[in-house]
């Protein structure tokens, strides 16, 4: 079975589950706990992996660490997740099981990248425009900085972006320049 069919089917079994036992907000917080704790702590996430490690060390493990700290529904779905050997897959899975979630709260994922951290007024006025231009309802906003662009910003959301960076007007100019056609009408 290919990794996104494993990841999305758990993915959404966990996400069904969680609203059936009225759990998903909690199991949601877990997920994303869990998925920081394995980001930061490199020797978790490489034990997760482990194929020489047998499933039942792997559970006690995860028994010491995450056992009465996060709600059982998402205690259960570990267990059962390496207990099927499905455990180098947990990140792809909470990844999705993210996904899912903000798909089904009408949550919409947007990456703002700017060359200089924006003053608060700035991405509201930029949040209100992609609510407004696409009857956007709620917007999960992770701010990047990345001095390449000089300046501007960049909007990525929904397969679309929205480039207002110098960097890309001064790719533009230098193009222009570069293809000489301009010239040859002279």
């Amino acid at each position: 079975m290919s990794s996104y069919r494993i990841t999305s089917r758990y993915a959404k079994s966990l996400l069904t589950l969680a609203i059936e036992r009225k759990s998903l907000e909690a199991v949601y917080g877990d997920v994303l706990s869990i998925s920081k704790i394995i980001a930061d702590n490199r020797e978790l996430a490489v034990m997760l992996k482990s194929p020489l490690l047998t499933p039942d060390r792997k559970v006690a493990v995860l028994k010491k660490i995450f056992e009465g700290k996060i709600n059982e529904l998402t205690y259960l779905f570990l267990t059962l997740l390496t207990n099927k050997g499905r455990e180098s897959h947990l990140v792809d899975i909470f990844n999705a099981f993210i996904q899912q979630y903000k798909s089904l709260r009408g949550i919409t994922s947007v990456k703002l990248t700017s060359a200089v951290k924006l003053d608060a007024v700035t991405v509201q006025n930029i949040v209100s425009g992609i609510k407004a231009k696409d009857g956007l309802s709620e917007i999960d906003l992770n701010e990047v900085i990345d001095e390449s662009l000089i300046g501007g910003y960049i909007v990525e959301y929904n397969n679309k972006q929205i480039d207002t960076s110098v960097s890309r007007q001064l790719h533009k100019m230098r193009q222009v320049v570069e293809d000489d056609s301009y010239v040859k009408q002279i």
